[in-house]
């Protein structure tokens, strides 16, 4: 199932009879030429997408940050539409908008408005958030993105208590889903990154599975795996993160000397390599859109390739064919707008093979290919379980399915395989009783599709 996609109509003029329109004309033309022009005009500022700037507060910082925030074509003229929501990532929250930083002047305002009017991409909220200081200058500025450990070392601005990475999924998202009309749902939510903004994108995706369903990335600034460049002798010799100019930026996010194992707990590939099987089946819920340059020496395309082969071997492919992004690709903002070009239609396909209504079935077919028709994972009751809830199934076809309970932020609680079922409907009985009261995920996997329904225990 995919969203009931709206498109709003153009915008029509008042009717006017033609006689009167001609009287006017002819004794009140100049008059009669500037209310066309004003109407023209603002027909246009009417329909037009805009890029605004807004600030919020984060309790996880203690202060106030601000954000960029695109606005799609028509967002004010139907209060009842709501739309999904990518976040694009990168340090300070103006970077993937501004033109200054790219070759021709555009940015991804002028991505995502070529991609939704030639109706290659439905309608989206993209949100561009700081996740470093308030210096506008990417080079200046201190790198957030984690949780620091020493926030007190940063020379910037806007860092306060330096959790970033808590600003960004338990203050920036829940302000976003409360102030603007989007969907509120992991399945509606996406996130994506330039460089640093590829690592905080890939790491966010993998460290919370269930609150973005689709995850991107252009040359992103991964860890190697325990920090470990293969190539050369000797461990800890990650050439970027050890990067002896970067020190100073990089010390207070992991500490001076740096604290290794906690660079290891924020590397995507060390959190993907040490997931246990119920985190790894929602991890595996999730798109990824992976975009790499081509030359090792201005590039990260070794340590993505590393990434994607880390994927694969988890069961977790890439959407793009070609981690190569083209042979001319280099780290840059044009090529950045190139790769969203890309994974704007990505994450849009995700989306729409989701069914975002609260307490549905939610379906996502893996393989196109192999849709198996009649699966289903029915409402679970009674729904809120105070002890226990029975759990019911239908398979069109003898198969092995797993079933996870996943906590409000998708991380696993439970998880139980049941293989060589038969066709026909099945039913679990799910003792809630050692749960907390709150909200769950009930995840049943087949080999070609994933159901979800909302559980809540209430006692």
């Amino acid at each position: 199932m995919g969203f009931n996609i709206h498109y709003q109509p153009l915008y029509s003029f008042p009717k006017i009879k033609l006689s009167f329109m001609k009287q006017f004309f002819t004794s009140h033309r100049a008059i009669g030429l500037f209310i066309l022009q004003l109407l023209f005009f603002s027909t246009l500022l009417y329909s037009q997408s805009k890029v605004e700037t807004h600030t919020f507060y984060s309790d996880a910082l203690g202060l106030s940050k601000s954000y960029r925030i695109y606005l799609p074509d028509g967002y004010n003229a139907d209060t009842s539409v709501s739309y999904p929501v990518v976040y694009f990532l990168r340090l300070h929250e103006n970077e993937w908008f501004n033109p200054v930083w790219r070759s021709n002047g555009k940015t991804l305002k002028n991505v995502a408005d070529d991609l939704m009017n030639n109706g290659t991409i439905g309608k989206m909220i993209l949100v561009g958030p700081s996740t470093g200081g308030n210096n506008s200058d990417p080079n200046q500025t201190d790198f957030g993105i984690v949780n620091m450990l020493r926030p007190d070392l940063a020379n910037d601005q806007g860092i306060g208590t330096g959790a970033f990475e808590d600003c960004i999924i338990y203050d920036l998202i829940p302000h976003i889903d409360s102030t603007f009309r989007t969907i509120p749902e992991w399945c509606a939510r996406g996130v994506d990154g330039f460089s640093l903004g590829g690592y905080a994108s890939t790491l966010y995706a993998i460290k919370h599975p269930g609150i973005f369903s689709s995850a991107g990335s252009y040359d992103g600034t991964i860890m190697w795996y325990n920090l470990d460049y293969p190539v050369t002798p000797g461990p800890l010799d990650d050439y970027n993160w050890f990067y002896q100019p970067w020190t100073n930026f990089i010390a207070p996010m992991f500490d001076l000397p740096f604290d290794t194992l906690y660079m290891k707990a924020n590397s995507a590939m060390n959190v993907l390599a040490e997931a246990d099987s119920v985190t790894l089946d929602s991890i595996r819920a999730i798109a990824f859109h992976i975009h790499a340059g081509v030359v090792d020496a201005t590039t990260n395309r070794e340590v993505n390739e590393q990434f994607i082969d880390f994927l694969a071997s988890k069961g977790i492919g890439n959407t793009f064919s070609n981690l190569i992004l083209n042979p001319s690709a280099v780290h840059s903002y044009d090529w950045a707008d190139m790769h969203a070009k890309q994974s704007l239609v990505k994450h849009w396909e995700t989306f729409s093979s989701f069914s975002c209504e609260a307490d549905t079935t939610v379906t996502a077919v893996r393989n196109p290919g192999q849709v198996a028709q009649g699966f289903e994972l029915y409402e679970n009751f009674p729904n809120p379980a105070q002890t226990s809830t029975t759990i019911e199934f239908r398979l069109p076809a003898p198969g092995n399915v797993t079933l996870c309970v996943l906590d409000a932020l998708g991380k696993g609680v439970q998880s139980v395989s049941l293989n060589a079922l038969p066709a026909g409907v099945h039913q679990i009985q799910l003792d809630v009783s050692g749960y907390e009261n709150g909200v769950y995920y009930l995840q049943l996997e087949s080999k070609s599709q994933i159901g979800r329904r909302k559980l809540l225990v209430l006692k």
